[in-house]
């Protein structure tokens, strides 16, 4: 039988799909955190964005809650990259992914700042300080320090925060974090243990939030290695396309695959979001022409994506100074005057949810 084709529109359509962007669901958090893989959240606001384009009736003080519940964690995970996550998926892969985030100590960075201490007596002694209460890496290091004084103080911290799973604690600031972020042990945070779920368990869950996904994809997705045999040992219970280029790509038999000609509304992603950054070809998200708008800037910041008609079309900044909050939406295409009012209009609830307490919300799109 000859395997099916899907185009990048009909790709888009099943990603868009999955992770919630071709209309608001109504589902609790953790369940849509565990549907979409988990959120990428270097910045503490980019959950609380990604959640809002996501979720009906979505508020910040909700996902506040299910992190002092403990329903929802924050902490190294897929790609080593800070995601808030559903507490049972944590749990389940963290372990798996250890082996990517100990890659961060093969870095020339860490050779600089390593050796001096004895990383078997660092774990106990890390572990039983942040018993006591919840520490940044800062803390940690120069508390450290007392029982290692050859070590580098940044090193210890970081050696902790690589090699021992911790929970970023939520706090009353705004977006729910402190800066610097403070951490715990995750078993001790969530008060139960780590489980150990398998390579086959992690990728099926991924093929579910991001697929029809090629292996490159997936390896993308979740920066493992090793990917090749445990996809072969799955073959006989996944479907298999190919995409314009004839790569394979795998999926769920009964997992979401719109027509491509289904209608996508405008939705705002934030700075990091996993439905941009997942895969090894963006051609179902993002045109090649528009990669050159989401470099990486001097200071570390992106522009912000925009979706129209399912496609990245657009970025968005946004600035809020004495009572007047502004979005700017930088358009990469003419759109029709219809479709400039849809993104005015999700642009101005979306200041309006950043900045509830402005005087002013202004939209500008150029």
């Amino acid at each position: 039988m000859a395997i099916q084709p899907l185009s990048d529109r009909a790709l888009n359509r099943a990603l868009l799909a999955r992770q919630g962007l071709l209309k608001r669901q109504r589902l609790a958090i953790p369940d849509m955190l565990h549907r979409v893989g988990g959120l990428q959240s270097q910045e503490p606001r980019d959950p609380h964005v990604a959640l809002w384009s996501r979720l009906t009736g979505f508020s910040s003080d909700k996902l506040h809650a299910a992190a002092q519940r403990r329903e929802i964690v924050r902490g190294s995970y897929l790609r080593s990259t800070i995601h808030t996550v559903a507490s049972a998926d944590f749990l389940a892969f963290r372990p798996l992914l250890q082996q990517v985030i100990d890659r961060e100590l093969e870095t020339a960075h860490w050779r600089s700042i390593s050796g001096g201490f004895d990383p078997d007596r660092v774990e106990p002694l890390a572990r039983a300080l942040m018993a006591e209460r919840a520490m940044s890496a800062q803390e940690l290091g120069a508390a450290l320090l007392a029982h290692f004084p050859e070590a580098d103080k940044a090193g210890l911290g970081h050696w902790v925060r690589t090699r021992v799973p911790l929970a970023i604690v939520p706090s009353d600031d705004r977006w729910g974090y402190s800066r610097p972020p403070r951490f715990a042990p995750v078993e001790q945070w969530l008060q139960r243990p780590l489980t150990a779920a398998g390579m086959a368990e992690l990728l099926l869950q991924g093929i579910a939030a991001i697929g029809p996904a090629s292996s490159a994809d997936l390896r993308s997705w979740s920066a493992l290695r090793g990917i090749k045999p445990v996809l072969e040992s799955l073959r006989p219970q996944l479907r298999v396309y190919r995409d314009g280029a004839g790569r394979e790509l795998f999926d769920l038999p009964e997992a979401a695959r719109p027509r491509a000609e289904t209608p996508a509304p405008v939705r705002f992603l934030p700075e990091y979001d996993n439905v941009f950054l997942s895969h090894d070809d963006r051609a179902r998200i993002i045109e090649p022409q528009h990669n050159q708008h989401f470099t990486q800037t001097a200071n570390g910041r992106r522009l912000r994506a925009v979706l129209i008609d399912g496609f990245i079309r657009a970025g968005w900044s946004h600035a809020c100074d004495k009572g007047r909050a502004s979005i700017q939406v930088r358009m990469f295409e003419r759109v029709d005057a219809g479709t400039r009012d849809e993104i005015a209009t999700e642009a101005k609830a979306l200041l309006r949810f950043l900045e509830p307490d402005a005087e002013d919300h202004e939209v500008e799109l150029k």
